[in-house]
């Protein structure tokens, strides 16, 4: 681990970024009760389960740093063959081949990277606690002032809900996330949402992951397609009643990040040609300071060829890295 992290820093590359470093594992495991949850999570997926930290304390770090939050049964690095599980590989190298090191660039994996089990996947206190505790503590061990976050698919329904914080309740649980982070996150990049939920779960709310409270249950009209490129769908259906958990996330007036940049594919093959749910573009997340649309490209595509334009749009906010002080989470 510690050779890897060494050749690293000197610039010879690899194709191996994980796990998580020792360093940021010492840091870690100072409060192993309160990150309990955390730890369990990241030494249970091994080396391809994690990635980020420093190698030594004195390391500096030069840009401000970035958490990367995977898709319904995807990986932080590649696990497998299957391309829903490529993990943050190319994206990582990009960034690595230019100006950043694994000291900036932090991931960690949740669910079990089955994807025969991504119809069983939904939102949870469990899966809500373990990102945001990770953003809190990659704020605290980095000292940085905010940092910024790259998500993909349903991984982008997570951290909005951890960065807008507050209660987290359903008919079977309930708990706080938190106070709102949007002040300490610079620029968050959305890579091929379903903010309104997605078409396909309509007719198949029965699979969690389509759920109508916590899933990506798009609503119900009589009166148009779902998947309709009407613009004028939105006010013939009304104020359609689509999942309660992205109603929720969608109606908070304040932009989760300082920059905001939505992307996405008219090709993509889960979201649906369009990108379309009763007139409104599901990926593009509400107050997005702008938005990227391709085409051709598929559902993972929007991930894993797009590593440019993230790199770039991070770098027009001039995402240098800003100390703050330190505060314990």
């Amino acid at each position: 681990m510690l050779v890897f992290n060494l050749l690293t820093v000197f610039g010879v590359m690899a194709d191996i970024y994980g796990p998580l470093s020792d360093h940021f594992m010492h840091h870690l495991n100072k409060r192993p009760k309160r990150n309990d949850g955390l730890l369990r999570s990241i030494t249970s997926f091994g080396e391809t389960g994690s990635f980020g930290g420093k190698v030594f304390s004195e390391e500096k770090l030069t840009n401000t740093p970035i958490v990367f939050i995977h898709g319904n049964s995807d990986s932080a690095l590649k696990f497998g063959d299957h391309p829903f599980q490529s993990g943050w590989d190319e994206v990582l190298k990009y960034f690595l081949a230019k100006d950043y090191t694994l000291a900036e660039l932090y991931g960690i994996t949740y669910g079990d990277r089955n994807i025969s089990h991504s119809y069983t996947r939904k939102f949870t206190c469990e899966l809500l606690h373990l990102h945001r505790r990770f953003i809190e503590l990659v704020l605290h061990y980095t000292k940085a002032g905010e940092i910024n976050i790259i998500a993909h698919s349903m991984g982008v329904s997570i951290a909005r809900k951890v960065i807008q914080g507050g209660e987290f309740v359903t008919e079977t649980e309930s708990c706080d996330i938190g106070p709102n982070l949007s002040h300490r996150i610079g620029t968050f990049i959305s890579l091929a949402s379903a903010n309104y939920g997605m078409c396909p779960c309509q007719h198949a709310f029965a699979f969690p992951a389509c759920g109508m409270e916590t899933g990506f249950f798009p609503g119900t009209c009589s009166d148009a397609a779902c998947s309709s490129q009407n613009v004028n769908a939105t006010e013939t259906c009304g104020d359609t009643q689509y999942s309660s958990y992205l109603m929720d996330l969608n109606k908070n007036a304040k932009k989760d990040a300082s920059f905001v940049a939505s992307m996405w594919s008219d090709d993509d093959e889960i979201l649906g040609k369009g990108n379309m749910v009763w007139g409104r573009h599901t990926s593009l997340v509400p107050h997005s300071d702008m938005r990227k649309v391709y085409h051709e490209l598929t559902h993972n595509d929007v991930k894993t060829l797009t590593a440019a334009d993230q790199y770039n749009i991070i770098q027009m906010n001039n995402q240098k890295f800003r100390a703050a002080d330190a505060h314990e989470y």
